[in-house]
């Protein structure tokens, strides 16, 4: 009786060993991420405030206009020009809406401000790795 046992535990194990070894690899279907090559472009007399605590969070947007949950992105710097912002879009994702605070400076006055902008891009549903952006900036205040 016992030789029937060690033989159905022989057999199970030679079987699991073949199964975990020899098993077909699992093909994994990932999104390609999206660079935007971002490039803000305020009008003449204003410029960015140096070491302002600049924030840039996107979202994207499915056909049915349903937004995902906003993501910050933690390396922001508009200073370096095009800012290249990497994300990955949800499936199905046409557009993707950005939302910048931005702190800024007239020159001519030395008056500062900060104001949240927002702007949306479409998404190329080619397979294009990085979409260059110019940011047109409106100041909000004069």
């Amino acid at each position: 009786m016992k030789k029937y046992i060690y033989g159905t535990v022989l057999v199970a194990v030679l079987t699991a060993v073949g199964i975990f070894f020899f098993r077909p690899p699992e093909i994994t279907h990932t999104i390609p991420s999206t660079i935007l090559a971002i490039t803000f472009q305020f009008p003449e007399g204003y410029e960015f405030t140096e070491g302002a605590p600049f924030v840039l969070t996107w979202r994207t947007e499915s056909p049915d206009g349903v937004l995902s949950v906003p993501v910050a992105d933690k390396n922001f710097q508009p200073l370096v020009s095009p800012y290249k912002l990497m994300f990955t879009p949800a499936p199905g994702s046409k557009i993707v809406v950005l939302n910048a605070r931005l702190y800024y400076c007239h020159k001519t006055s030395r008056m500062c401000f900060q104001d949240d902008f927002q702007t949306r891009v479409s998404l190329d549903p080619g397979n294009v790795l990085e979409t260059p952006l110019v940011w047109e900036i409106t100041p909000k205040k004069a």
